[in-house]
């Protein structure tokens, strides 16, 4: 009995270490980030301090689209993309808290003000 208490505390320290399972609004997060970060937001909003462009991605498309979304509310602009990159930390917040659906309602109106990047 006394060796198995010192074992489980080893253990769970050992366990402590490993990164957490990633859940589906966390990889919500992070494609929301990567596309912030990419060539089409860049031209949008700029590139600002603390982001790094991204690259390279198997999903772009080959060229921008020449269409331009219907209703002008969705164009994406500079304030928009700085307003998601604010919705994207409160998302991460709740996902830090376990509140998935908040986390997925947030995602959803950043994803809207984010809009077709060109």
């Amino acid at each position: 009995m006394r060796t198995s208490l010192p074992l489980l505390a080893a253990a769970l320290l050992a366990c402590s270490g490993l990164p957490a399972l990633a859940t589906p609004c966390g990889q919500q997060i992070d494609a929301l980030q990567r596309r912030l970060d990419s060539v089409g937001a860049v031209r949008v909003a700029g590139l600002e301090r603390g982001h790094t462009l991204a690259t390279g991605s198997v999903k772009a498309l080959p060229r921008a689209l020449a269409e331009q979304p219907g209703d002008p509310r969705l164009k994406p602009t500079r304030e928009n993309v700085a307003a998601a990159r604010l919705l994207i930390r409160e998302a991460s917040e709740e996902e830090a808290e376990g509140n998935q659906r908040a986390c997925e309602n947030i995602l959803t109106d950043a994803k809207r003000l984010i809009g077709p990047l060109p």
